[in-house]
This record gives C-alpha cells, sequence and structure tokens, in this order.
C-alpha cells in the first residue's frame, strides 16, 4: 500500500465466477427494475454516495475493471486493474487515483499514477518504490449501477470513454435499504463490523489489500504487488463466510492481455495462484499468510492495517454499553450567557453562535485546555441557526434574524484568519440544526426535510422527509454512518420523542427507537459508539424544561437513561469530547431566556 494517504484497491472486472476459470458476463438491471429499485428514495437528483463503493467493469472487456471506494473524509479513491500497453515486457498493470472530487454524479480524478521497483516477498524494498505519472479518470453515473468512464493515460494507454456497470455491491452499502437492524430500526452490532476498504503492512510501502465483504457473506479479496522483476502484479480471490478469518482457497493471476483498443477478452487466462488467508485481530490490523503455487511468489507472512475506511460502513472491535454510570459537575462559564445557540465542533474546540434576541457573540471552547476563546462576531445578530465546521472553515446559517433587512442566509468563517464572509449557497436552516457526514453538510429544515450540501463547490439539494408533518427544535445528529432526525415540535406545539434516520447508502427513511422523552430545543452529540440526548422543552406540560438525559450505544435497540444534569436547560448546545459530554449554555425557563451561562459536563470515563 502506498501512504500517505495513498490506498489501493482492486478489482478484476470480470466476473470470474470464481468456481472455474470462465467468466460470467453481468449485464446492467432493466429499465424497470431500475425505476422499481429507486421507489421510496428521498432525493434527486444523483449525487454519488456510499452505495457507489464497489467493484465496476465493461461487459465487453470483461477481465479488467475498477474497484471504487467513497470514503468517509468526502474524497475517494480507485484502482483499475488492467494490463501493460502494447510492447510492455510486464505481465499486469495497475493505475491508481486518490484524492478523487466528488461533484454530482461525477468523481474526478486528477493525478492518476502507476508504480514498479519493489519486488514480491522478504527481499521486498520500499525505497525501490518508482511512482509514474499517469493522467486522469472521471467517472459519471447514469444511477447506482450504470455509468460511464473517461480518462487520459500517457502515449501507449492513450485515452477513451466506455460504458460500466456494477459488479460488485459490498455489505451494508447496497443501493436498496439492506442494513441489517434491530427491531426498532437502530442498526444490528452484526452490521457494524465491517472489514471493507484497503489495508496495508506499514514495512511494504507500496503494495497492499483490497477487501470487499458482499451482501452473500464472501469475501472479495485483491492483492495489488509486483513480480520477481518489480513490475505490477495483482490477484484476485473470494472467501467464504468465517468471523475474523478470510480463506481464499483458490487466488487467480489474470494475464495474456493488453490495455486499450487491442484488449482482447479472449486472451485472458487464469493461472492459478496458490492460497491467501487474513486473520483479523480486529478493526484496525491482523495477519496475511500465503502459499504460492508459483515459485517467484512462494509464502510467507505479513501484518496489514486498515488504511482507509469507507462512507456508510462502521467498524466495532466489541459491543459499546451505555455509560450510565457517570456524573455531572459544572464546568467553564460563558463569556457572553447564550441560549438558542448554532453549535458546531471542530478538533478539540466546539464553537456557539448566537443567541436568543439574535446576540452576534461566537465563542469557542476548547475542551482540550479548558478555555474559551472569542471569534470575531457575526455580521448580523442571530438566534436558533445552524453551524457546522470542516476542517478550515465555521458555516453559520439560517436562524431568526435581529433585522428585517438582513437577506444573507449564512456566512463563512476561515480559521486561518480574516473574518466573516457571506456564504450564498447555504439554506436557510431555522429552529433547526445541521450535522457533518462522510464530508458533507446536513441542514435539518421546519418542514422536515434535509439538504445536503457539498462545502467545496457549495452545491445543494433536498431531501424529502419521511413524513407529511414538519417540525423544528429537532436535532440532526451523525451516527453509525446515517443521520438521526431527533424529536423536535410542529408549529402549534406538539412535541415528538420519534427519531428518524435517514441512510445514506440507500437514501431512503426509516424510523428509529423513539425516545422515552418527548422534546425539543435539547442537545444532542454523538461519538463513534454513543448518542446521546439532554435537556429540552415540552411546551404546554409541566414541567416545561425537561430535566432528563438517555443515550443509546451502537448496535442498541432502545435508549438508557442517564443521570440528568444538575440544571434543566433547553435551547442548548451539545458536544462530545473524549469521555465526556458538554452541555453548553441554555435557557432555565420554557420559551424565554433565563442562561446559565454554564458548561455542564457529564464524565463517563477518565
Amino acid at each position: 500500500m502506498l501512504r500517505p494517504p495513498i490506498a489501493a484497491a482492486g478489482l478484476l472486472a470480470c466476473c470470474l465466477a470464481f468456481e472455474g476459470a470462465a467468466c460470467r458476463e453481468s449485464h446492467p438491471p432493466r429499465d424497470e427494475e431500475m425505476r422499481a429499485a429507486a421507489m421510496g428514495k428521498a432525493i434527486e437528483p444523483l449525487w454519488v454516495g456510499p452505495a457507489f463503493s464497489g467493484s465496476w467493469y465493461t461487459p465487453s472487456r470483461n477481465g479488467e475493471g475498477f474497484t471504487l471506494q467513497v470514503l468517509d473524509r468526502g474524497t475517494a479513491l480507485v484502482t483499475w486493474f488492467t494490463y501493460p500497453p502494447a510492447g510492455s515486457a510486464a505481465q499486469q498493470a495497475w493505475i491508481l487515483a486518490q484524492d478523487g472530487r466528488l461533484d454530482g454524479d461525477r468523481i474526478r480524478f486528477e493525478g492518476a499514477f502507476t508504480t514498479r521497483g519493489p519486488r514480491f516477498g522478504a527481499g521486498f524494498d520500499p525505497a525501490a518504490l518508482q511512482v509514474l505519472p499517469w493522467g486522469t479518470i472521471e467517472f459519471r453515473f447514469l444511477d447506482c449501477n450504470r455509468g460511464e468512464v473517461t480518462y487520459s493515460g500517457p502515449p501507449g494507454w492513450g485515452s477513451g470513454t466506455r460504458e460500466i456497470v456494477r459488479l460488485t455491491a459490498l455489505s451494508e452499502l447496497e443501493c436498496g435499504a439492506k442494513r441489517r437492524l434491530t427491531a426498532t430500526g437502530a442498526r444490528a452490532i452484526e452490521g457494524l463490523r465491517s472489514r471493507s476498504g484497503s489495508w496495508f503492512d506499514p514495512a511494504h510501502n507500496g503494495e497492499g489489500w483490497q477487501v470487499e465483504e458482499l451482501p452473500d457473506g464472501r469475501t472479495q479479496v485483491y492483492w495489488f504487488t509486483y513480480d520477481e522483476r518489480g513490475e505490477q502484479a495483482w490477484t484476485i480471490g473470494v472467501a467464504g463466510t468465517g468471523g475474523s478469518r478470510f480463506e481464499v482457497e483458490r487466488n487467480l493471476r489474470p494475464v495474456g492481455a493488453r490495455f486499450g483498443a487491442a484488449f482482447d477478452p479472449a486472451a485472458v487466462r487464469l493461472e492459478e495462484w496458490g492460497r491467501v488467508q487474513f486473520d483479523f485481530a480486529g478493526c484496525e490490523r491482523g495477519s496475511v499468510s500465503w502459499a504460492s503455487t508459483q515459485p517467484a511468489f512462494g509464502s510467507g507472512t505479513l501484518a496489514p492495517v486498515r488504511l482507509s475506511r469507507l462512507a456508510g460502513a462502521a467498524c466495532l472491535d466489541a459491543k459499546p454499553v451505555v455509560p450510565a454510570a457517570g456524573s455531572w459537575v459544572i464546568g467553564l462559564f460563558f463569556f457572553f450567557a447564550q441560549s438558542e445557540v448554532a453549535t458546531a465542533t471542530h478538533g478539540s474546540r466546539t464553537c456557539v453562535a448566537g443567541g436568543y434576541m439574535a446576540q452576534r457573540d461566537v465563542q469557542c471552547l476548547d475542551a482540550a485546555t479548558s478555555s474559551w476563546t472569542t471569534l470575531p462576531p457575526l455580521p448580523a445578530g442571530r438566534d436558533h441557526a445552524a453551524a457546522v465546521a470542516f476542517a478550515d472553515a465555521l458555516l453559520v446559517t439560517g436562524g431568526y434574524r435581529g433585522s428585517p433587512d438582513d437577506a444573507v442566509n449564512g456566512w463563512r468563517y476561515r480559521f486561518a484568519g480574516g473574518g466573516w464572509e457571506p456564504a450564498p449557497g447555504l439554506p436557510d436552516a431555522t429552529a433547526s440544526s445541521a450535522a457533518v457526514l462522510d464530508g458533507f453538510a446536513w441542514f435539518a429544515d421546519r418542514g422536515g426535510d434535509l439538504v445536503q450540501l457539498h462545502p467545496g463547490t457549495m452545491r445543494s439539494r433536498v431531501v424529502r422527509g419521511d413524513r407529511a408533518v414538519a417540525r423544528d427544535h429537532s436535532q440532526l445528529v451523525a451516527f453509525q454512518g446515517e443521520l438521526w432526525l431527533l424529536g423536535g415540535r410542529t408549529a402549534v406545539g406538539s412535541t415528538f420523542a420519534e427519531v428518524s434516520i435517514f441512510d445514506p447508502a440507500s437514501e431512503t427513511w426509516r424510523a428509529g427507537p423513539p425516545m422515552p422523552v418527548r422534546r425539543s430545543g435539547f442537545a444532542a452529540a454523538a461519538s463513534a459508539t454513543h448518542l446521546f440526548v439532554v435537556g429540552g422543552e415540552r411546551l404546554g406540560a409541566t414541567p416545561a424544561v425537561v430535566n432528563a438525559a438517555e443515550a443509546i450505544a451502537a448496535g442498541d435497540a432502545a435508549w438508557t437513561p442517564i443521570p440528568a444534569p444538575p440544571v434543566a436547560v433547553h435551547g442548548v448546545g451539545g458536544a462530545i469530547h473524549g469521555n465526556a459530554f458538554h452541555l453548553i449554555g441554555g435557557s432555565r425557563v420554557a420559551a424565554t431566556a433565563v442562561n446559565t451561562g454554564a458548561v455542564q459536563v457529564y464524565r463517563f470515563g477518565p
């Protein structure tokens, strides 16, 4: 595997069938099948998402193809497993491209490259690795199963455009809604142990594996490496089910074809290569042993670690439990007491912006140093706004305006310096919330819909809500590769305990585990393993301010109560830093601002 941050995958875009040397041709679904699969989808137009990870190929070019990984950081990686052009002494080739730019129905890869130099086995020398520029690759998709690829390579490779169809879908990431779920709609722990993605041995930087766990329980394994001369080589095999062990009894090495116009699928020969065994010690590391029937590859053992993480996939070494034995303390106080704030977490910092009666203050709590800092104030006052943070910027949008002349939806603040600048592409998210998932910003709106925003292009699309009833004062949280829309209330004051879950892989909604307590205007935040909800209000109820807290662990079917905070608040922000949930600000009185100015911290670990 090439690092950092290069990852690689593998594919033989031949169906291979793996029961024999003959290939079975695959065909794209018929139009009527496509229409049926699209029923219940919540989104148009088509955007690339988690379900596009997997293997793709051109049916007329059976014997070569692509593995595509849509990553959890909002980029993509592709490996083209193919053959060298005519005149080359090599038998196989693979082309790698990383940092693919997602843009609607397209993925654009600049700076694709090939490699050569190291030799397989015990004599592998990463210092011998040569990285050779290749060109560009762009995918355009018609739907989740069909598309085309356009490429431009160096002399001898040429350029062109060809159709592609899906060869493999990944378990838990199919186009249809096929998550393994609990009875209440949460993801089951069995579906949260994905090993799909790229793996490599750091001592063998320059080669590695792509693992694809398939819906039928099998696992497809691609190994991209080098032969005894330092020329590129690759193999493909399928393992049966086996828990933490994948055994590829019959690993194959396709050879015989040439790239480009000279490619002849009939020329592809499937050489028997030998056996490969993967033993995973958890989600992050394992071992690979092999015994090849080809003398040049011999036998041995390597120690891979995970390199890439796929959007929509998750892996947990063990079933987490709700930390119900923690305790609350009163932490730092605000410079300026605020409620009805917009909250966004950026690394160790959580920033809160605006506040009731259209405040302009922006303050950031640094959990690592237990200190507050202030940012320049918002250009105009806002309350009930929404905020998200990315690697380089804080976005604040929507909310109730302090001035009728304030026509700007939202602003961007770059952490590297400078002031606030208008961001016209931001949605008008008011009395709602926002979340970041897989490199995109997601905003809930008062109509019950979501807006997906690409922070690079500032393009957006609307995701229709799962119900006809509009709701606001809800919380939107990214949890285990999905979006949880929690609670909220209608315009007439009906408060919800319902949870709606949006799955970006299948682009569908489903009902999730309802909260034990109806609430709106509350705090919510999630880690990799837990989701917390705290406080809030129920207009017309007694008491109106909710003094209750619950959490749900990954794989759980229901919420578990945890200790209530010392002070009941609503219009409050929430964040998790390490083993602590931070309840930031809020008001002690429903429907108005009697602000605490305090951070209440629930500590559930060291």
